[in-house]
Protein backbone atom coordinates (compact mmCIF):
# COMPACT_ATOMS: atom_id res chain seq x y z
CA UNK A 1 0.00 0.00 0.00
CA UNK A 2 1.06 3.60 -0.75
CA UNK A 3 1.81 6.17 2.04
CA UNK A 4 -1.28 8.09 2.63
CA UNK A 5 0.79 11.11 2.77
CA UNK A 6 2.16 11.33 -0.78
CA UNK A 7 0.97 12.52 -3.57
CA UNK A 8 -0.79 10.29 -5.91
CA UNK A 9 -0.22 9.96 -9.57
CA UNK A 10 -3.01 10.13 -12.01
CA UNK A 11 -3.58 7.42 -14.28
CA UNK A 12 -5.91 6.76 -17.50
CA UNK A 13 -7.38 3.20 -17.23
CA UNK A 14 -8.67 1.97 -20.81
CA UNK A 15 -10.54 -0.92 -20.57
CA UNK A 16 -14.56 -1.81 -22.34
CA UNK A 17 -14.95 -5.32 -20.40
CA UNK A 18 -16.53 -3.71 -17.16
CA UNK A 19 -15.48 -6.34 -14.81
CA UNK A 20 -11.44 -6.04 -15.67
CA UNK A 21 -11.65 -2.11 -15.93
CA UNK A 22 -13.29 -2.21 -11.92
CA UNK A 23 -10.67 -5.32 -10.82
CA UNK A 24 -8.04 -3.19 -12.74
CA UNK A 25 -9.17 0.08 -11.47
CA UNK A 26 -9.09 -1.23 -7.84
CA UNK A 27 -5.81 -2.66 -7.97
CA UNK A 28 -4.36 0.41 -9.10
CA UNK A 29 -5.71 2.37 -6.74
CA UNK A 30 -4.44 0.19 -4.24
CA UNK A 31 -1.50 0.38 -5.09
CA UNK A 32 -1.40 4.24 -4.89
CA UNK A 33 -2.50 5.73 -7.71
CA UNK A 34 -5.46 8.28 -8.66
CA UNK A 35 -7.82 6.68 -11.47
CA UNK A 36 -9.19 8.04 -14.56
CA UNK A 37 -11.53 5.04 -16.02
CA UNK A 38 -12.13 4.99 -19.95
CA UNK A 39 -14.31 2.58 -21.77
CA UNK A 40 -13.58 3.88 -25.54
CA UNK A 41 -10.79 5.68 -27.31
CA UNK A 42 -12.99 8.98 -27.55
CA UNK A 43 -13.48 9.01 -23.55
CA UNK A 44 -9.63 8.10 -23.49
CA UNK A 45 -9.14 11.47 -25.73
CA UNK A 46 -11.40 13.64 -23.68
CA UNK A 47 -9.17 12.26 -20.09
CA UNK A 48 -5.93 13.30 -21.43
CA UNK A 49 -6.81 16.30 -23.35
CA UNK A 50 -8.36 17.46 -20.00
CA UNK A 51 -6.39 16.48 -17.27
CA UNK A 52 -2.92 17.33 -17.70
CA UNK A 53 -1.69 15.65 -14.07
CA UNK A 54 -2.18 12.20 -15.93
CA UNK A 55 0.95 10.50 -15.82
CA UNK A 56 0.23 7.17 -17.55
CA UNK A 57 -1.97 5.53 -19.86
CA UNK A 58 -2.75 1.68 -19.31
CA UNK A 59 -4.81 0.80 -22.31
CA UNK A 60 -5.99 -2.93 -23.13
CA UNK A 61 -5.64 -3.99 -27.21
CA UNK A 62 -8.72 -4.73 -27.81
CA UNK A 63 -11.64 -2.33 -27.82
CA UNK A 64 -15.05 -3.90 -28.89
CA UNK A 65 -16.96 -1.59 -31.31
CA UNK A 66 -13.89 0.93 -31.45
CA UNK A 67 -12.26 1.49 -35.22
CA UNK A 68 -8.90 1.70 -33.10
CA UNK A 69 -6.67 -1.12 -31.62
CA UNK A 70 -4.89 -0.23 -28.19
CA UNK A 71 -2.04 0.00 -30.21
CA UNK A 72 -3.13 2.82 -32.41
CA UNK A 73 -4.15 4.50 -29.59
CA UNK A 74 -1.22 4.76 -27.35
CA UNK A 75 0.89 5.72 -30.83
CA UNK A 76 -1.23 8.39 -31.08
CA UNK A 77 -1.18 9.06 -27.65
CA UNK A 78 2.70 9.13 -27.68
CA UNK A 79 2.45 11.62 -30.61
CA UNK A 80 0.27 14.18 -28.87
CA UNK A 81 1.62 13.23 -25.20
CA UNK A 82 4.71 12.16 -25.68
CA UNK A 83 5.44 12.83 -22.08
CA UNK A 84 3.05 9.93 -20.79
CA UNK A 85 4.01 6.77 -19.92
CA UNK A 86 2.29 3.80 -21.89
CA UNK A 87 1.45 0.37 -20.50
CA UNK A 88 -0.16 -1.94 -23.12
CA UNK A 89 -2.32 -4.93 -21.86
CA UNK A 90 -3.53 -8.13 -23.68
CA UNK A 91 -4.93 -11.52 -23.00
CA UNK A 92 -5.24 -11.80 -27.38
CA UNK A 93 -2.93 -10.08 -28.84
CA UNK A 94 0.73 -9.68 -29.15
CA UNK A 95 2.61 -6.98 -30.40
CA UNK A 96 4.21 -6.64 -33.47
CA UNK A 97 6.97 -4.99 -35.42
CA UNK A 98 6.55 -1.02 -34.74
CA UNK A 99 3.19 -1.84 -33.04
CA UNK A 100 4.51 -0.21 -29.55
CA UNK A 101 5.60 3.34 -29.19
CA UNK A 102 9.27 3.70 -28.22
CA UNK A 103 8.99 3.41 -24.41
CA UNK A 104 5.53 1.63 -24.06
CA UNK A 105 5.58 -1.57 -22.49
CA UNK A 106 3.46 -4.81 -22.53
CA UNK A 107 1.96 -7.10 -20.03
CA UNK A 108 0.15 -10.03 -21.34
CA UNK A 109 -3.40 -10.71 -19.41
CA UNK A 110 -4.57 -12.75 -17.13
CA UNK A 111 -2.32 -10.94 -14.59
CA UNK A 112 -2.26 -10.26 -10.82
CA UNK A 113 -3.27 -6.78 -9.11
CA UNK A 114 0.39 -6.56 -7.93
CA UNK A 115 1.45 -7.66 -11.64
CA UNK A 116 -0.48 -4.66 -12.96
CA UNK A 117 0.71 -2.08 -10.29
CA UNK A 118 4.29 -3.83 -10.90
CA UNK A 119 4.13 -3.25 -14.89
CA UNK A 120 3.18 0.25 -13.90
CA UNK A 121 5.70 1.26 -11.81
CA UNK A 122 8.53 -0.14 -13.69
CA UNK A 123 7.32 2.04 -17.01
CA UNK A 124 6.90 5.14 -14.58
CA UNK A 125 10.52 4.29 -13.26
CA UNK A 126 11.85 3.83 -16.63
CA UNK A 127 10.84 7.73 -17.60
CA UNK A 128 12.09 8.74 -14.49
CA UNK A 129 8.64 9.62 -12.59
CA UNK A 130 7.53 8.64 -8.86
CA UNK A 131 11.51 7.65 -8.46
Amino acid sequence: MADAFAPRLAVLLVEDHPLQLMEASAALRDAGYEVAEAATVEAAQAHLAARPELVAMVADVDLAGEPLSGFTLAKAVAARWPELAILIVSGVEWPGVDQMPMGARFLRKPFLPDGLAAALGAVLAARGIGV
